[in-house]
């Protein structure tokens, strides 16, 4: 009874609905650690409990909210105005520097307004070992063979899977490329799951061999959820970074305009090095789950951090999660994700740093979202947002 009265209360916090007494009761069943500890792993409860805002008072931060934002009516009730063009948003939660409330949004699909930029679609595309290049239409289903026709994969339920062909005898790749606004996911011969997100590209063995290591190669983005083979470690060579695993769950960002290559481990164990010298057990770089393992391009060093592995998975649930981020860095984010391009002319936006969880938004209604609340002005011409100087 009380995950349905919590998950009740929960979408009634998300359109902005909620009376003091149910704010009241809603507080006092995430104060329970069981509760608390079953819905950590929810994107949304993660935020209403975010450690940032721990020494805020949650439900004066929420009464703040509503009365900052003009959504209070004389009786204390939430209005529901402008649902198209302001509550359309799903579980959208900003921080700005200094910024003391929460603003979370209504995730109910509502009419979203019409898009107003032109998106140039781009096919995922795949190489194969002769130089032919295949298209595989996301939604597809079909057979990927080899020039001798003999066949190396089947294509279905939006993901590629790779056979364990026993006819091959030598290393032979094939690269996946997945161009900016798509995902893709890919099962490897020995049963390695990838999921590869927006602008990345993997170079694979279409079969591992016996007696040698299985070594992948990814330019951009992807979560690997690899078979434990102990007899065959399993290495993603990531630019300056090589990760070095037997079995284990973890995400790789290598994008080459990124400062950093990081790591984040979700469970198991992983071992990092730099990709110019030879793998050493003893001097290699250790992270734990729950860690992200950061190389920094400029300085060639490793260093490690506690992270929220959800905020840095999500993107395989379509989701965007910043957590105190830069906004220069969540352009990049968003120009991958949408595939659009982003040029900001006011600098001291740039460097603000904001916290945000994006869902089933549109371009249009997330750089609404910052428009609204933080006056940030733009124009779009074709698929090119413009963010103008600020006055």
């Amino acid at each position: 009874m009380t995950d349905k009265k919590l998950e009740i209360l929960l979408q009634r916090f998300r359109q902005g609905g909620l009376t003091e007494k149910e704010l009241d009761n809603l507080i006092d069943l995430l104060s329970d650690e069981k509760t608390k500890k079953k819905y950590k792993e929810s994107v949304e409860v993660e935020y209403l409990l975010s450690i940032k805002y721990v020494d805020i008072d949650p439900k004066a931060a929420y009464l703040d909210f509503l009365s900052k934002k003009s959504l209070r009516d004389r009786s204390g009730n939430a209005l529901r105005k402008r649902r198209n063009a302001f509550f359309g948003y799903a579980a959208v939660f900003l921080g700005f520097i200094g910024l003391g409330y929460l603003l979370w949004l209504n995730n109910g699909k509502e009419l979203s307004p019409s898009p107003l930029i032109e998106i140039e679609e781009k096919a995922i595309t795949l190489q194969l070992e002769s130089g032919k290049t295949k298209v595989i239409h996301e939604d597809g289903s079909s057979q990927i063979t080899d020039e001798n026709g003999r066949t190396l994969a089947v294509q279905k339920d939006g993901g590629i899977t790779y056979e364990e062909n026993t006819d091959i005898e030598k290393l032979v790749y094939n690269e996946l490329h997945v161009p900016y606004g798509k995902k893709f996911r890919i099962e490897l011969s020995d049963g390695t799951m990838v999921h590869l997100n927006s602008g990345s590209s993997l170079k694979y063995p279409i079969k591992f061999l016996k007696g040698k290591n299985r070594d992948v190669f990814i330019d951009g983005e992807a979560f690997f959820d690899v078979i434990e083979d102990k007899e065959h470690p399993f290495t993603v060579h990531a630019g300056e970074v090589n990760v070095r695993v037997l079995g284990t769950n973890f995400n790789v960002s290598s994008y080459k305009e990124d400062v950093s290559v990081n790591t984040v481990l979700v469970s198991g164990h992983v071992k990092l090095y730099d990709a110019s010298d030879r793998y050493d057990s003893k001097t290699s770089f250790d992270i734990e789950p729950e860690q992200m393992g950061v190389w920094n391009k400029e300085q060639g060093e490793f260093s490690s951090k506690q992270v929220d592995t959800n905020i840095h998975t999500a993107w395989m649930q379509g989701k965007l999660i910043f957590r105190d981020m830069p906004f220069k860095d969540i352009r990049k984010k968003l120009e991958r994700h949408y595939n659009v391009s982003i040029v900001n002319s006011n600098e001291v936006f740039d460097e603000n740093t904001f916290s945000a969880a994006f869902d089933i938004e549109n371009i249009e209604e997330v750089l609404e979202t910052f428009s609204r609340n933080f006056g940030i002005k733009y124009e779009i011409i074709n698929n090119e947002v413009i963010i103008k100087p600020k006055n």
